[in-house]
């Protein structure tokens, strides 16, 4: 008796368990898409207009932070090297965005002198990477790099997606 109740017991559970098929097959075409699926390529700065964008890195006890909007196909905004038993600077940026690369020029004061210099940032899976390469000697207070083509991405800063909020304290 007890091993008849075990069969009809595990039969039932096994019918139970089974899928239903009504003969209707589900059609992957007509699925709902994924609303939490990212719609642009993680290696693209996005190019949204008069949103800001805001990213920091933090190494040790040296921190970047930077803010930018795109408006007009242009880039604008702020950003800040804080380093630690070293000068810090922080000022403005402006310049362009092309794919997966933004060019931009930062004009930054540090130590009472108003500078200038070319920076380039590579979107690489939702973050970004600062270019390190050799700048060209120029007779201008403006440093530019010998060649775009020949910077290194994996050398520099690694910037991370942040709270806006918080980033717009640290640039003040």
């Amino acid at each position: 008796m007890k091993k008849a109740f075990l069969i009809l017991t595990g039969s039932v559970l096994i019918i139970c368990s089974c899928e239903k098929n009504d003969g209707k097959q589900t059609n992957v075409e007509n699925r709902k898409p994924d609303t939490l699926a990212i719609s642009e390529d993680p290696n693209q700065i996005s190019e949204n207009e008069n949103v800001e964008n805001c990213y920091m890195s933090v190494i040790g006890k040296d921190s970047m932070f930077l803010s930018y909007k795109i408006s007009n196909a242009k880039v604008t905004g702020k950003l800040k090297y804080q380093n630690f038993e070293k000068d810090s600077n922080s000022g403005d940026i402006s310049g362009t965005i092309s794919g997966d690369t933004m060019k931009v020029n930062y004009k930054f004061a540090s130590e009472g002198t108003t500078s200038e210099r070319e920076i380039y940032f590579l979107q690489d899976s939702g973050v970004l990477l600062e270019g390190i390469g050799k700048y060209a000697e120029t007779n201008s207070n403006k440093a530019i790099y010998e060649s775009g083509k020949s910077l290194n991405f994996s050398k520099g800063q690694r910037l991370n997606p942040a709270d806006c909020k918080m980033i717009s304290e640290k640039l003040k």
